[in-house]
């Protein structure tokens, strides 16, 4: 049996506009710009027959999926193993800053070949996948075929460094189709 996944990121907060490190220790809400991104979300996924969206219980996400099922007139459930990583003395801090200051952990955070990086006093990239992974594999079992989910840039970033899916940057709002199928998992298209 085929699952079709619709794994999304939330809109725009007032700490991505300010280019902040923001991970489940911060729960800021959605910004106007982000409340337009999630409306084109809408847009983009009109068309795919959504059953139910499951969303992290951070307001960026949940307020994103709210403003998608709404629209969709679908079910919504949190589910608090989608948050996002919970980055420690990190959160909160300019990203460039930390730049300077941890190089060796922003710039490896998206490459696939590191796992077991972590901000002082934060989870690290592959407990947070972990989390992650087992909530999908969890829906894989589900009576739904064709599921929305709700994260982050984090989490999205780290199940895509997983599957080997090559990414230059997850925008606010992005989607990746992700397929579980004869027990195997893939990435099917580009992120949109």
């Amino acid at each position: 049996m085929r699952k079709d996944f619709y794994v999304f990121r939330h809109g725009e907060t007032d700490l991505n506009s300010q280019k902040r490190w923001q991970g489940s220790g911060m729960d800021f809400d959605l910004n106007e710009n982000g409340v337009i991104q999630a409306g084109t979300l809408v847009q983009k996924l009109k068309d795919v027959r959504l059953e139910i969206v499951f969303s992290s219980p951070l307001k960026r996400a949940f307020h994103t999926a709210q403003i998608l099922t709404t629209a969709l007139s679908i079910p919504l459930l949190k589910d608090n193993d989608l948050r996002e990583c919970f980055y420690g003395d990190a959160e909160g801090q300019l990203i460039s800053d930390l730049q300077n200051e941890v190089p060796e952990i922003v710039n490896n955070w998206y490459n696939p070949a590191y796992w077991d990086i972590r901000f002082n006093h934060g989870e690290s990239k592959k407990e947070a996948l972990q989390r992650v992974l087992a909530v999908l594999d969890k829906l894989a079992v589900s009576e739904y075929n064709v599921i929305g989910v709700a994260i982050h840039g984090g989490t999205m970033a780290a199940m895509l460094n997983y599957f080997n899916y090559e990414f230059d940057k997850i925008s606010n709002c992005a989607v990746f189709h992700l397929v579980f199928e004869n027990g195997k998992w893939f990435v099917e298209g580009d992120l949109f």
